[in-house]
């Protein structure tokens, strides 16, 4: 057998994952090729959010409007933060099962994208929006079952601290927390970042379970398995991409708020110049705008960065499986350019 000769797959032989720096090139291809379509997955999940938190925060205002006017003291104001205590962790359940459904569904839609692109078929926003849709109930069985399996320890401190708050405030208890309370701080910081970290390793390993479950049809408990078996050995550079990749879209908003800096400070400057004031047509006009820009700038950071990271696992699904389903026990040669995922380009 010459030099030249193709490599082998053979049983003990392993295929390699895609090169670092590939991946990342890649995915920065699909993203930026395709802003237009992940931006426009995410425009109704981002309404309907808006929606939900404005709902919630005027109903809270409301409630609290009488104690954030109250002129007691200091007994006014602990009872205000107790008020608050109360009303916040309703206000929060409540608001947090439409927002739920409309994030399984953003999933849904933006894999369905993601993978189709990854592969090299063209798709479209309705085309994502109407799969998404036909699998809603599976999806939202799945990021519950997903979220419960990694963050429950987590959820559960929450609660128990959340609970514990409003007890105090239900209970009138104006004094503040017991003294002996703060000597258990530091255990339960201590447990608060075990169970994140133990929630973040749980999800590495079913990172890969949503693009699993929309490309190859599964339920949500085979594609938790599924999962499983396509992150073993891997989850360490999985993580890695992830957090480039989070800290490639931090540095862009960081990017973004200093511009929007510049604007409102030039702005600013503008008004000082022709003595205008805020609570004049102008300032008011002026400062609707900035909030307008301002909210458009956090639109467009939140919604390149959950598609940075739904690309980065399309894109970490379709090589998994092009490693862990090639046909190991059948001795052919493959060339090197079979060796990308689907749809993926030579380097």
């Amino acid at each position: 057998m010459t030099e030249n000769s193709p490599p082998l797959i053979t049983g003990s032989a392993e295929i390699p994952p895609m090169p670092f720096g590939f991946a990342l090139d890649r995915i920065y291809r699909i993203v930026r090729g395709h802003s237009k379509v992940f931006l426009g997955i995410a425009v109704p999940p981002a309404v309907v959010t808006l929606l939900v938190y404005g709902v919630m925060f005027g109903v809270m205002f409301a409630k609290l409007r009488p104690y954030l006017t109250l002129s007691g003291g200091p007994l006014g104001a602990v009872a205000a933060e107790f008020a608050i205590m109360r009303i916040l962790f309703p206000s929060i359940l409540i608001a947090m099962v439409p927002i739920i459904v409309v994030f399984a569904f953003y999933l849904a839609a933006a894999f369905h994208a993601s993978n189709k692109i990854d592969s090299g078929t063209a798709t479209t926003v309705r085309e994502s929006f109407r799969m998404a849709w036909g699998g809603l109930g599976r999806s939202l069985g799945l990021f519950l079952w997903i979220y419960l399996r990694a963050f429950a320890p987590l959820l559960a401190l929450e609660i128990v601290s959340f609970g514990f708050s409003g007890w105090m405030g239900v209970n009138g208890n104006l004094q503040g927390p017991p003294s002996a309370l703060w000597a258990f701080l530091p255990v339960i910081w201590v447990l608060f970042i075990a169970a994140y970290v133990y929630g973040v390793i749980v999800a590495l390993r079913l990172c890969l379970a949503f693009p699993a479950s929309i490309e190859e049809g599964l339920t949500a408990r085979e594609a938790i398995r599924r999962s499983s078996q396509l992150t073993m050995g891997s989850k360490g550079r999985i993580f890695l991409l992830m957090l480039v990749i989070y800290a490639i879209t931090y540095a862009f908003m960081f990017v973004l708020y200093m511009v929007g800096a510049f604007i409102g400070l030039m702005g600013a400057v503008a008004m000082m110049a022709l003595n205008l004031r805020a609570s004049s047509p102008w300032g008011v006009a002026g400062i609707g705008l900035a909030v307008v820009i301002l909210i458009c700038i956090l639109y467009v950071w939140i919604a390149l960065l959950y598609a940075s990271m739904v690309v980065t696992l399309s894109v970490v699904y379709h090589d998994q499986r092009r490693r862990k389903d090639a046909p190991h026990s059948i001795q052919l040669p493959v060339p090197e350019d079979q060796l990308l995922p689907p749809g993926a380009e030579p380097a």
